[in-house]
């Protein structure tokens, strides 16, 4: 029995939040609130409920039958398509046997229909939608005309009075209120459409939906508004058709549209709002023109302008070359204030980060003699530059007389690759100079170009004659010994030139570009952290040296367990366990399976940090996040990190 009980929660958690997600899905949420105000909703008109709750339990019997992912089951995404199909045909056809067969075989050809839009469309990062909703139901009603034994309702499917005889007390209750309580036209007509969303054409389901709407995100239920009342706005203004919007409730596309685009595919902004004001009006020349052509072949158009519009406009967002006022939201939250939230705190957490994690190209301590637009040489195309050189306790470079090159701190110490990638270049054989000697033909001296990306490179110049150990060609890892500094080139006394550039040449014009982590020594002693930033002249500056015990202890490789004895006072010891776990984005995260939640984090090699938080507060692992926020590799009694915390995740 012991045994038995974690497996019916597990079924319960995985079938039970699936179908609730099916739900809330249709809204872009996974909130089960909504989700339960919805399905509330949806039996208003009673067999219109039980048609679509239907459609959701035999799609996750098909998709668990046939070892489809158990994710994908649990958050909704396989059924609730199926459910919306299922809800037409509760609306066009009456129950029977015949009608529980056409219910089976079309809930199985939807759920088809989704997984192929959904490996379709991922590849070009874009959502499937309703596609397979739209594909499923027309297929099936063109079909359904040819089977006799189909009993058409056909009671009118924008017909109030019909569906609030067919729906049964609640559908007519939803009629009682608007006659006891009468709202403006305009508003009924706001609520009507929203109830049509979820198939629903009646005043009582549009109330409960908009209330939960409510509940859910206030951001959500703004833009269904606003969406709404443009369109209405915009066939006043063209003197439309009012009637596609009067009896077929057609204007649901542009609550739909308002919803994704305001605040779910994109990041909630002013420049997200405005461009819902201009964009329904577009969706209304779309209601009018595909209405036209969906009533000459009798079919129904539903939501087919807004899956057009918005696939559109994502398509193109996505092509961007930069993205400027309007942001894809790149790992979806499920609400538009946690999208915004997320997006802006993120931004906040890791403003400047870089792709590429520069270092410093040396060992210890090295003073930066002249920095980003020197007086000296760093002037011009070679301005953002730095030079560098070791200097004792009275600011010397030398130890006396300092007549000989080997009498210079950074003369022959190792010079290392700031970060991975391949030499593309190099000079080894120029003499070095005697001290106050330059060679101005041979101006940058020995150097080396490293490529670390496309149109990214880094140049190390001044180098000791011979001291090469690499050549063209190599790969080199970031830390790797490449050389030592010397005195060759332009250069009166030993010391190292560092420049990151976008051409693969000697001596190529240079490239503002931050250092990913270093440490600046302070003059009262001690040290600072820096993080994606330019060092300056003048600054004593060195590599973050890691802490062998701390590194091992954050050497998290997915499929790692770790399982603790947790000992509270006044309850019974217990064991949790953590599992390391990579999703479908490459990001890694801790797994707590007694609680369900999740703690993604980055590891860099410099430091470790959390980046995100999802289930349930208060576990072990909670306060593991919360502890752990920013954890730097490398131990300096004197630093402290600051990190902004998630206010959601406390």
């Amino acid at each position: 029995m012991p045994a038995i009980k974690p497996r019916i929660q597990a079924f319960a958690t995985v079938y039970g939040q699936g179908l609730l997600n099916s739900y809330a899905q249709i809204f872009f949420s996974k909130d089960l609130w909504l989700a339960g105000v919805l399905l509330l909703a949806t039996f208003v008109d009673l067999y219109v409920g039980l048609s679509g709750l239907a459609a959701v339990v035999v799609t996750q019997l098909i998709a668990a039958g046939l070892g489809f992912d158990v994710r994908l089951i649990q958050d909704g995404s396989y059924s609730y398509n199926p459910l919306m199909v299922g809800m037409v045909l509760g609306i066009y056809f009456e129950w029977s046997l015949s009608f529980l067969v056409l219910h089976l075989l079309a809930t199985l050809l939807t759920f088809l229909l989704t997984v192929w839009l959904m490996n379709r469309l991922s590849r070009s990062y874009l959502p499937f939608l309703s596609l397979p909703f739209l594909a499923g139901t027309w297929l099936v009603l063109l079909a359904a005309g040819n089977f006799a034994a189909l009993a058409p309702k056909y009671r009118g499917l924008f017909s109030i009075a019909d569906l609030s005889e067919a729906g049964g007390p609640l559908a007519l209750l939803g009629e009682q209120l608007q006659a006891s309580f009468p709202l403006p036209d305009l508003l009924v007509l706001y609520l009507r459409s929203l109830g049509a969303i979820m198939f629903q054409y009646n005043l009582l389901a549009g109330l409960l939906i908009a209330l939960g709407l409510l509940y859910h995100s206030r951001m959500s239920f703004l833009l269904s508004l606003i969406g709404f009342f443009t369109g209405f706005a915009f066939y006043r203004l063209l003197e439309g058709d009012m009637s596609q919007l009067v009896y077929s409730y057609i204007g649901f596309n542009f609550i739909l549209t308002a919803i994704a685009l305001g605040g779910f595919f994109l990041v909630p902004s002013r420049s997200s709002f405005l461009l819902v004001v201009v964009v329904v009006p577009i969706i209304a020349l779309l209601i009018s023109a595909l209405g036209q052509v969906f009533e000459s072949i009798d079919l129904p158009l539903y939501s087919l302008p807004f899956n057009l519009m918005v696939l559109l406009l994502l398509a193109a967002l996505g092509l961007r070359l930069k993205a400027r006022g309007l942001h894809l939201v790149q790992v979806q939250q499920f609400s538009p204030e946690r999208n915004h939230y997320k997006f802006y705190t993120h931004r906040e957490r890791f403003e400047g980060t870089t792709w590429f994690q520069v270092g410093l190209p040396f060992l210890g301590e090295w003073y930066i003699s002249q920095g980003h637009d020197g007086p000296i040489t760093h002037r011009e195309e070679w301005k953002e530059a730095w030079d560098f050189d070791v200097r004792d306790g009275e600011g010397q470079t030398y130890r006396d007389p300092g007549v000989e090159n080997s009498q210079y701190y950074c003369f022959n110490l190792p010079v290392c690759a700031p970060a991975e990638g391949y030499v593309v270049a190099l000079q080894d054989q120029i003499p070095d100079n005697e001290i106050g000697g330059v060679n101005l033909d041979q101006n940058w001296g020995n150097s080396l170009v490293i490529k670390h990306g496309e149109q990214f490179f880094s140049q190390l110049s001044h180098l000791r004659k011979g001291s090469l150990r690499v050549k063209v060609g190599d790969y080199v890892r970031k830390g790797q010994i490449i050389g030592t500094c010397g005195s060759s080139g332009r250069s009166p006394e030993p010391h190292l030139h560092f420049q990151l550039q976008a051409t693969p040449h000697i001596g190529a014009r240079t490239l503002r570009y931050p250092l990913a982590y270093y440490l600046v020594r302070q003059p009262e002693g001690g040290v600072t952290f820096h993080t994606y930033d330019i060092p300056k002249e003048g600054e004593t500056v060195s590599n973050v040296t890691k802490t062998p015990l701390l590194s091992k202890a954050f050497a998290l490789i997915p499929g790692k367990t770790l399982t603790w004895l947790v000992e509270q006072e006044g309850r019974p010891a217990r064991t949790v366990t953590w599992e390391i776990q990579v999703d479908a984005y490459n990001r890694s995260y801790f797994y707590e399976p007694a609680t369900g939640a999740a703690a993604y984090f980055v590891n860099d090699q410099t430091l470790f940090y959390f980046t995100d938080f999802y289930g349930r507060t208060g576990g072990l692992l909670h306060h593991f996040y919360l502890g752990a926020q920013r954890v730097l590799l490398g131990y300096y009694r004197e630093v402290r990190l600051s990190d902004p915390l998630l206010i959601d995740g406390l």
